[in-house]
């Protein structure tokens, strides 16, 4: 009986040692494949909505909306430029997602007038992670324009940047065959007022300016009053303040002809601003 007791007691301990061995067992696999996943997960690659990017010689761009259209696998992106191009050079577009690196997705810019730009990418595959579109300027050799073979080895696309959509953050909804012209004119009233803010911004930099320079000016006058009482070492300290008060109101005078000279920048771009609305509604 007691050699019975003492069998089941220790098959019952074997018992628990096989759980307790399984048990590890599973919690270091479920460990081990839990930082797999982890160190696989990416991290958020999404470039800004609505911030200015400048890349200094290659001009400026903010990117105004990206849109992800699931259903349809889509995608629109409206980008505004600055100095992007010119006569010399073209903007083309190249789209990509991780989860297919060797893939290129087709692109199409359904809408480009000056610096305003909205392009499609189609074909986007689900779960692509991560969408990048690169921005690519091909320069214009005029003198060899009309020569096939030095066309060929001189118009080379240069990457200027590139920018990306993540599947996490992404903006979703439906992109529609909207009429891309009524689109491109409320880009357009969005651009002309908020560079009418930009102008009230200046006029405010500007009249701040000029508060500085009244009040200086009426230090120095203050000062020049005190003057013919004071000793000669007082009068050289006084004359060295308005010296230098009076080097404050010159920079402060330059300050205000940069920013009345951004504000005429500001105004010339809302006259073409407002000739592009124009051009738009009766010519297109």
């Amino acid at each position: 009986m007691k050699k019975k007791k003492r069998k089941n007691l220790t098959t019952q301990w074997s018992n628990l040692y096989i759980v307790i061995t399984l048990f590890f067992i599973v919690g270091f696999a479920f460990f081990l494949t839990s930082k797999v996943f982890i160190a696989d997960e990416l991290d958020i690659l999404n470039t800004e909505i609505g911030k200015e990017h400048n890349l200094n010689s290659n001009g400026k761009f903010i990117i105004k909306d990206w849109v992800y259209d699931e259903k349809n696998n889509k995608m629109q992106v409206t980008l505004i430029t600055s100095n992007m191009r010119s006569y010399l050079s073209e903007l083309n577009f190249r789209a990509v997602a991780r989860v297919n690196l060797d893939k290129e997705l087709p692109t199409e810019v359904v809408y480009s007038s000056n610096d305003i730009y909205i392009i499609d990418i189609h074909e986007v595959p689900k779960n692509f992670q991560q969408v990048a579109l690169r921005l690519v300027k091909k320069d214009i050799l005029l003198g060899e324009e009309f020569e096939q073979e030095s066309t060929e080895n001189h118009n080379e696309e240069k990457l200027i940047t590139s920018i990306y959509a993540d599947e996490r953050v992404v903006k979703r909804g439906s992109i529609t065959e909207r009429n891309v012209k009524d689109y491109a004119i409320q880009v357009t009233d969005e651009m002309i007022e908020e560079s009418k803010k930009e102008i009230e911004e200046l006029n405010n930099k500007i009249k701040n300016e000029k508060s500085v320079i009244n009040r200086i000016n009426e230090e120095i006058a203050t000062l020049k009053n005190e003057i013919i009482y004071q000793t000669l070492e007082e009068q050289e300290q006084t004359n060295n303040s308005i010296y230098n008060m009076e080097k404050e109101i010159q920079k402060s005078n330059n300050t205000i002809e940069n920013l009345e000279l951004d504000i005429k920048s500001l105004e010339a771009k809302i006259e073409r601003l407002e000739q592009r609305k124009r051009d738009l509604k009766y010519f297109n």
